[in-house]
Formats: structure tokens, sequence, C-alpha cells
């Protein structure tokens, strides 16, 4: 993996990170939320690449119409 990918892949892990934690807790809140949406924005911007898993692109669909 390049430094790029490993950039990314940290900043989606820590993202992610934030959405299961509130989601484990019961309780919402503003970081989860905005992490949520940051990581909607990320799988929009790979919307179209074969490499996006099929369920992702579905989540994506909805959350995200164009």
């Amino acid at each position: 993996m390049g430094k790029v990918s490993n950039a990314l892949y940290a900043v989606v892990d820590g993202l992610a990170r934030r959405v299961l934690d509130a989601v484990f807790s019961g309780q919402s809140n503003a970081e989860a939320r905005d992490a949520w949406v940051a990581l909607l924005l990320i799988a929009q911007n790979w919307r179209d690449s074969p490499d996006l898993p099929t369920d992702l692109k579905t989540v994506v669909d909805e959350a995200l119409p164009l």
C-alpha cells in the first residue's frame, strides 16, 4: 500500500470508529453524524469504481442520490 492509500485508510478507519462507537453506545452525537456524512462523501467519489462493494454502492445511492 502506498502512502496515500495508508492515509486514506487511516481517515476512513477513524471516521468509521466514531460512527460505530455511537451505534454501539446507542447515543447519537454530532461527531458521529459528521463522520457518517464524510464516509458517504468518500464512498460517493468512488461510486463508479469497480472495487466499491455492491452493498456500499447501494447505501451511497440511497443516502446521496444524484
